[in-house]
């Protein structure tokens, strides 16, 4: 098959989950022997045209039509202000693509990475090209005050798609909400590269370092958070929580990595809750960077508020950590961590919107040494045998075949 993916992120512009995933699954389907072209935004200075070991990559240059299209736009898409310009740039990214596919065409199947992708795909569906919608993530979910155009166009993904794919059972629930048909609907999980992300490729000197950079000592309990600091991804909620976690267990350090809208309030919380308790990281980690820090943690803390699915929870299984997640209304975290009573347990399930209750799930899961370790050693396992890449490019390629 000839696969035409639209997405904004790919690398070396990546920026969170979605660019992840586009960069490792079209990996997989060229080593499933499938043929793959990414159609993305370039930056000026990138090569427009690329092989990628394999992946043909196909980089836009947006020509926004500014000054006659706002006319056009309502008054809540004119209220977003400098971020209009984004849009104004995902438009003429869609359309250039949408011509570039036809191009170089034929192709079977266009796949929308997110709404993002949607114009592109929907226009050339319409000259005969099949299109799903990849649903990554939900505008009612991602924000306070939902633009309801992008509701709006977003329900038409979902309308008219020949067939749509959802990361987790939550997000498939939140797209018949929208009204998708749900036999309309595929859930493939993503994936991990345990390979890479293994407790066995951790050099001990550098942990070390590490370690000693932070100033936390050997009896020291590392507890880490990694994501976007943004109000969905529930950071205000842990800092809430921790000074809870600290009244029982007073060695226990918070490891805040990330960054977003929410810096400086984090970087306030820091410092009231005193030296030593919390660190912040707001400097970009790269893979390597970011798979030693997940080997310095005792407990991954992931209290989403609203999560797809949550590929930092995989990795941190990966890392054979445990993980106290936020699995309360849409979360794909509760799908990757199994609870208490599982068979096989790797975490706790919390209402993230309840600091006491992000605080009873780390206390509980300190509360025993030994079992928090062989929680982490489950959590591996279950990413090695149910979470690999190359499981989720074979049932993704399965729906691919079938919708094309």
């Amino acid at each position: 098959m000839r696969i035409a993916y639209l997405s904004v992120e790919f690398p070396p512009r990546i920026f969170g989950g979605l660019g992840v995933y586009v960069d490792e699954m079209s990996r997989e389907m060229v080593s499933l022997s499938e043929s793959v072209s990414v159609f993305t935004l370039g930056d000026g200075n990138l090569a427009r045209y690329q092989d990628m070991n394999g992946v043909e990559v196909f980089r836009m240059n947006p020509v926004a039509l500014r000054d006659g299209l706002d006319v056009f736009f309502s008054q809540e898409t004119l209220a977003w202000g400098d971020g209009l310009r984004f849009l104004e740039d995902l438009i003429s990214l869609n359309q250039l693509s949408a011509g570039c596919i036809m191009d170089n065409g034929p192709f079977d199947l266009c796949v929308a990475q997110d709404w993002l992708g949607l114009l592109g795909g929907m226009a050339v569906q319409r000259v005969g090209v099949p299109l799903i919608y990849h649903v990554h993530g939900l505008e009612v979910g991602r924000s306070d005050n939902p633009n309801p155009q992008i509701v709006a166009l977003e329900r038409r993904g979902g309308e008219v798609a020949d067939g749509v794919i959802t990361v987790s059972e939550a997000m498939k629930r939140e797209m018949t909400r929208l009204g998708t048909p749900a036999e309309k609907i595929s859930v493939c999980y993503h994936g991990v590269n345990a390979d890479f992300f293994s407790p066995a490729r951790v050099n001990p000197e550098d942990l070390a370092l590490l370690r000693k950079r932070y100033g936390f000592s050997e009896d020291d309990i590392i507890i880490l958070f990694v994501g976007r600091l943004e109000p969905v991804k529930g950071v205000r909620e842990l800092f809430s929580a921790f000074p809870r976690v600290k009244a029982m267990h007073g060695n226990a350090r918070l490891l805040v990595v990330g960054r977003g809208s929410l810096e400086g309030y984090a970087a306030e919380e820091a410092k009231r809750q005193g030296r030593g308790s919390v660190t912040m990281v707001t400097d970009f980690l790269d893979p390597m960077e970011k798979r030693l820090h997940y080997a310095l943690a005792d407990l991954c803390v992931f209290p989403s508020i609203y999560e797809p699915f949550g590929i930092v929870a995989l990795e941190a299984a990966a890392m054979g950590k445990p993980a106290v997640v936020g699995a309360a209304g849409t979360s794909g975290l509760a799908e990757i961590v199994n609870n208490p009573v599982a068979a096989r347990p790797t975490g706790i399930h919390v209402n993230a919107r309840d600091p006491s209750d992000i605080a009873w799930g780390i206390n509980l899961a300190l509360e025993d040494p030994e079992r928090l370790v062989s929680w982490g050693k489950n959590a591996r396992m279950r990413a090695q045998e149910e979470f690999t890449w190359r499981t989720a490019a074979e049932r993704t390629l399965a729906i691919y075949r079938e919708i094309a």
